[in-house]
C-alpha cells in the first residue's frame, strides 16, 4: 500500500497535522521552517503563515481559536483570512522557560478538553524532557519526567487509555487514564519497534532502504476501532497496530524516509493526512527523495475520531 503526494511543500520539519472538522480544513506546521499551514483539500490550496519561533504543536480551542506550544510558551491565537492574530489571555504557561536546550514538541487535547504537550531535548540527552498537561482553568502541571523526545500521543475511543511515545525508547506505552482528575497510572509497554538492520545509517547515507530501516516511532493517532496508527521517522511508512496484543496490522509506504505525523480527516474521517520532513537531507540524498517535506494522503477503510478541542465539556 502506498500513500500519495498531496502537496509538495518541501517542509523542513512538517509536523502536527490537525483536521478541523467544522471548517473541513487541515492545519499543520513546519517547525523549523517557521510556518503554520492551512490546507483546503477541496481545492488543493495551501496557505502558509509565518511564525516568529519554533512551534511544536497546535490544538483547536472550543472558542474557535488555537493554542500553540511555542518556544516562548503556550500562546492562544486566532487564524483568520488575514493571518495569525495573537489573543491576549490569562494563559501564561511556559514550564521549560529555564531550559533553553529543550523545545516543545507534539501535543493534543484529551477527550474532556485538557491540553497535553511534551518537550524534546535538542541534543537528545537522555531523560531531559517532560510531558505536561494544561487543564481548562489554565493550571499546568508535570505529568511525566525522564523523557528524551516526548512525541506521539493518543486516547482510546472510550477515553480510558492514554498512549504515549518517547521516540528513543522505540516503544508505545499505555496508561490507565482518569478523565476526572486528568491523571495517569499503570504504565506498561504495548508496542515495541524492532531495531533497524542498518543501525549505522547516517544522515548522508544515499542507500536508504525502507525494507531495511523500520525507523523510530514519531507521531501517532487512533482510529474508531481503537487501533493505533504510527508515523515512522527514518522508516518511510505509517503503520496500524493492535495495542491489545502489539500486532502489526497494516503498513503504508511513502517514498520519503522522514515521516513525522498523521491525522484522520475528510468528511467521513477516512482520509489520513501525513506530514514529512526534509531536514538532514543533503543535496545528494534529496535526489533520491524529491518529495521529502511534502504532505501525503492515504485513504483508509477505517474511520478516525474527531480531534478534541481545548476546553471541551466532559462527554
Amino acid at each position: 500500500m502506498q500513500a500519495e503526494l498531496l502537496y509538495s511543500a518541501h517542509a523542513l520539519v512538517g509536523e502536527g497535522p490537525v483536521w478541523h472538522y467544522k471548517e473541513q480544513l487541515l492545519y499543520w506546521l513546519d517547525i523549523e521552517g517557521l510556518q503554520l499551514h492551512r490546507f483546503d483539500p477541496s481545492c488543493g490550496v495551501d496557505e502558509s503563515f509565518p511564525l516568529s519561533n519554533e512551534v511544536g504543536c497546535l490544538v483547536p480551542c472550543r472558542n474557535g481559536n488555537f493554542l500553540l506550544a511555542a518556544e516562548t510558551g503556550i500562546e492562544e491565537i486566532h487564524i483568520g483570512t488575514n493571518g495569525i492574530e495573537t489573543i491576549e489571555t490569562n494563559i501564561k504557561i511556559h514550564p521549560e522557560s529555564g531550559i533553553p536546550e529543550n523545545r516543545y514538541n507534539d501535543g493534543k487535547c484529551s477527550p474532556e478538553g485538557r491540553f497535553w504537550f511534551g518537550s524534546l531535548n535538542r541534543q537528545r540527552q537522555t531523560g531531559r524532557a517532560s510531558l505536561y498537561v494544561l487543564d481548562k482553568q489554565h493550571g499546568c502541571r508535570t505529568a511525566m519526567t525522564g523523557a528524551t523526545n516526548s512525541n506521539g500521543l493518543a486516547w482510546s475511543p472510550d477515553g480510558k487509555t492514554f498512549y504515549w511515545i518517547d521516540t528513543p525508547t522505540r516503544q508505545v506505552d499505555a496508561f490507565d487514564y482518569d478523565s476526572t482528575e486528568g491523571t495517569l497510572r499503570n504504565r506498561r509497554t504495548v508496542i515495541s519497534f524492532p531495531a533497524d538492520k542498518n543501525v549505522n545509517m547516517t544522515e548522508k547515507d544515499k542507500n536508504w532502504n525502507a525494507d531495511q530501516n523500520f525507523g523510530r516511532p514519531d507521531g501517532m493517532t487512533v482510529d474508531a476501532d481503537g487501533m493505533l496508527w504510527i508515523a515512522h521517522w527514518l522508516g518511510g511508512r505509517i503503520t496500524r497496530w493492535n495495542p491489545k496484543n502489539g500486532t502489526l496490522l497494516e503498513t503504508v509506504r511513502l517514498p520519503v524516509s522522514r515521516v513525522t505525523s498523521l491525522t484522520f480527516g475528510g468528511s467521513e474521517l477516512k482520509t489520513i493526512f501525513i506530514t514529512t520532513a526534509s531536514r538532514g537531507l543533503t543535496p545528494e540524498t534529496k535526489i533520491h527523495e524529491p518529495e521529502a517535506g511534502g504532505l501525503f494522503v492515504y485513504e483508509s477503510k477505517i474511520a478516525g475520531l474527531p480531534v478534541s478541542c481545548y476546553g471541551e465539556s466532559p462527554k
